[in-house]
Order: C-alpha cells, then structure tokens, then sequence
C-alpha cells in the first residue's frame, strides 16, 4: 500500500514505516484495550501516514485525503495510487473466500476446525476452537479486501500460535523461531503431526448415556466437539467427508434423542458414521483405477460421458475445460500414496465444480445442477456424482452441417487435436445423451478410423470430403437417427 500511494518514497523510507506501524500492531495485541487500539487497522494506518514528516509537500493530494474520515479517506488514498495495475482483486486463500461467501458462518468454521484437527491430533479443543476462531476473523477481512486488516490478524494468529506452540505442537519450534514472515509457509510445510498413542480409537462420550443431555443443553459446542474429536482419528479424511459425518451425526442424535432407549440407538454410530468414510474412499479407488487402466486420454473421454449427460446444456468449451481438469487432479491425486488419495481428489474435485458453480450462480444450466450447487457444501461431491441424465433436456435433431469434420483436425498441436477429438465427443453426447458405452465407443472408433486414414493421406481436405458421406450415415446409425 504505501509503495503504490507514494512511490518516491525510498525503500529504506518505506520498510522504516512499516517497521513501525508492527511495532505498533504488535503493541495492540498484548493492548487491545488501548484506546488507539481500539480503532480500526486501516483508520491506524492512515493516521500514522498523515503524521508522516514532509508527507503534504511530496505528495500534495494527502492533505485533502488526510482531513477526511473513514470510509471516505480510504477511497481517497485508493483513488491517489500512482500505479498502472488492475483493477484490484480480493484475495483467493485456498479457494476459502468462496466457501465463506457460500457456505454457513458454522459450516466454515467446522472446516477450519477439522484442519486443525488433523494436522495437530494432540491439540485440546479448547485451543484448537479459539485458533479456528481467529483464523476465520482473519479470512473475513482478507476476503473483504481490508488489507490492513488482513495484514495484522493474521499477525496476531501467527502470534498466538507461536506463543502457544507448547500446547499445540512441538514440531512449531522450528518455524517460530525463523522471521515473522517466513513462520507461515514454514509452518504449511510441516508434515501432520502423529495421532497421540494414548488417544482412545472410540469416541464414546457421543454415544453414551450423557450424550443426549450434553446435545440439548450446548448443541453447537458438543458437535463440534464431536467433529473435532472425529477429525484428530481420522487424518487421511478429507474435510468435506468430516463435515458429512459430523451432519449424520446429528441427525442420529435427533432421531434417536427422541426414542424411549438413546444408548440403544446410538450403538449402530460407530459404524453408519464409517460408512461415510467409505463410500468416498470407495470412490477414489475406482477413479484411480480407472485413470490407470485407460491413461489420461482415456479417462478424460470416460468423464466426458460421465458428465455430459447430467449438464448437457453446458458448452463444449466449459465441458473440455472441467472433464480436462479433473484428469488433471486424477494424475495428481492418483499418484500420491493410496491412504492419501480420496482426500486429495475429493478436496480438489470440489474446487472446480465450486467454480463451475459460482459461474452460474445468476442462471444454472439446469434444476439438478442448481440442487447440487446450492444444497450442501459438503455434499456437493457426492450429488453430483450421483447425478443421472437430464430428463428435461431434448437433444436437437441430428444435423450434418454441424459435424464439420475437416484437415483442422489433423493440425495444430498434439493438444490442439486432441481437444479437437473430445469436443466432438461432447456434441455427439448432446446428441443422445443416454448414448449407451458400447455405442459411444463404436462412434469414436469410426471416427478414428477416418482421421488416421485422412491425416495420412497429402491432401486431408480432399480425403474428408471423401469419406465425410460414409462417416455420417454410420454415425447417424450408432446414434440411433
């Protein structure tokens, strides 16, 4: 900020204010009752900068910036920045601005908690809920743009945590000990803590005769104890499962909080809340062994039929972008350690469709897809996974002119062609989405066929207008037209 509003300032000029101002913020974490403190960061920063020696006579305009008050003075020095950059965007930490925006102010924090959970099994929840607190202040303001704001609360969350290091992980040391602003990454680069040995592998104060009372009386604070506890056990989960046991839990809770015998009917807890676990875990196997089986290519065609049949109103050039993306996070994911799999897909693969669903969040391309999108954050995976066809799309009719199969296909790069090759695909789905596999095959295997023999030949064009009549009945046949 002070490089973009006074950029004759030198660099020494700069890093002294801003040593400063932490000095300053520093003082506020330990005085937060402070009078000073008590104002807001920007306000802070701004006062500081109008008090700065010379500061009217190098830079004229702060004086009609500076006698203003908040908001009105930020937009002052936001509009006197002398840079040339685009139009300021609100920063993007780990795709968690769009799941603020989103999701429940609770749902949000049960993820953050779930995190910390796992990567340190030996933190008390009593620590661990006043960190996921301080986190998800930090992120409001960072996701608001306040970056002041942003700046110092994450300062004092660095702060906090490496003054309580003792009780949250010994492994901290060794970033705490390095400069302010390498402790961040430093501590992101540190690998899961192992889960205590003396941690008992049930959780059975959720199940026992205290657990009703304790839901009725501090329904909020004991699931997320709950969801704590569970996330500490469970460290290879992803944190989209954890939250859809934490939701079956507490539906278990009120049906069976609500029956003559509690205990009774929470003994079948333990294994409906690992049957969650399961059905992800169970579907990153098939995926991975689907990706290695049929190789990149190969699996970006079987997603393609997967996907295009639920959202077939989704254009050809959005459709190889998604399919193309999951192959990508399949490559990733698929070649990590197999206990490590499941999360990573199912983390990464929940990325992108909440992307393809901010895209759409003014007009979805259809009811099935707007459920998913707007349902559940934690369910959102699994729903669309679920996702049959469209039953109120109807596929245009068959129309030659616009299967355009020409000598382009057998030019440009090999991913040029390549992505040539799918987008056919997709619009011949489009064509008859509940196209069966075996007939989808035989389609892309005359369509082989004829780019092999017609990008062999010196003349492409020539060979396609050839074979172009041939090509099209067959098609016509497998489609069914």
């Amino acid at each position: 900020m002070l490089s973009q509003n006074f950029q004759k300032c030198t660099l020494e000029q700069q890093l002294k204010t801003v040593a400063e101002f932490r000095t300053f913020a520093l003082h506020c974490v330990d005085h937060e009752d402070d009078a000073e403190c008590q104002k807001p960061m920007i306000a802070l920063f701004h006062d500081k900068v109008c008090k700065l020696e010379h500061m009217s006579e190098e830079y004229p305009w702060t004086t009609e910036c500076c006698a203003k008050q908040e908001p009105d003075r930020e937009k002052c020095f936001h509009d006197h920045r002398d840079v040339k950059v685009e139009v300021y965007q609100k920063p993007e930490l780990d795709f968690v601005c769009k799941n603020l925006k989103e999701n429940a102010k609770q749902a949000f924090n049960y993820r953050k908690l779930s995190k910390l959970a796992q990567r340190y099994p030996g933190l008390c929840f009593e620590v661990a809920h006043k960190l996921t607190v301080e986190s998800v202040n930090s992120v409001k303001d960072c996701c608001q743009g306040n970056v002041v704001e942003c700046m110092v609360e994450r300062l004092e969350l660095n702060e906090h945590i490496c003054s309580n290091q003792e009780r949250i992980s010994p492994n901290l040391k060794v970033c705490c000990e390095k400069p302010l602003l390498e402790r961040t990454p430093c501590m992101y680069g540190l690998p899961k803590d192992p889960i205590p040995e003396d941690l008992p592998k049930e959780i059975n104060e959720f199940i026992d005769e205290h657990a009703c009372k304790h839901f009725a009386d501090k329904k909020d604070d004991f699931l997320a104890k709950f969801l704590f506890e569970f996330a500490r056990r469970h460290q290879d989960s992803s944190s989209q499962t954890i939250l859809r046991v934490s939701t079956g839990y507490e539906g278990l809770l009120t049906k069976c909080c609500a029956e003559a015998n509690p205990v009774e009917c929470l003994k079948s807890a333990p294994q409906l809340l690992e049957a969650g676990i399961k059905e992800a875990q169970d579907q990153a196997k098939q995926s991975c062994e689907a990706y290695e089986k049929l190789g990149p290519h190969g699996y970006n065609i079987e997603l393609i039929f997967h996907y295009v049949p639920k959202m077939p109103q989704v254009s050809d050039q959005t459709m190889l972008e998604i399919t193309g993306k999951m192959t990508t996070v399949g490559g990733k994911c698929c070649a990590l350690p197999e206990s490590q799999r499941y999360a990573c897909g199912e983390e990464k693969l929940d990325l992108l469709l909440g992307k393809m669903c901010e895209k759409q969040e003014s007009t979805f391309v259809n009811d099935q897809v707007r459920h998913c999108c707007t349902d559940s954050y934690a369910n959102r995976r699994p729903c669309f996974t679920k996702l049959g066809i469209d039953q109120s799309y109807k596929p245009p009719q068959f129309d030659e002119n616009t299967l355009q199969v020409g000598a382009d296909i057998c030019e440009g790069t090999e991913e040029d062609k390549k992505n040539k090759r799918l987008t056919l695909l997709i619009h011949l789905l489009k064509l008859k989405p509940d196209l069966t596999r075996e007939k989808m095959l035989e389609a892309v295997g005359e369509f082989t066929k004829v780019r092999e023999k017609c990008c062999a030949e010196a003349d492409h064009q020539v060979c396609f207008v050839r074979e172009r009549p041939d090509f099209l009945l067959k098609l016509k046949v497998v489609l069914g037209h």
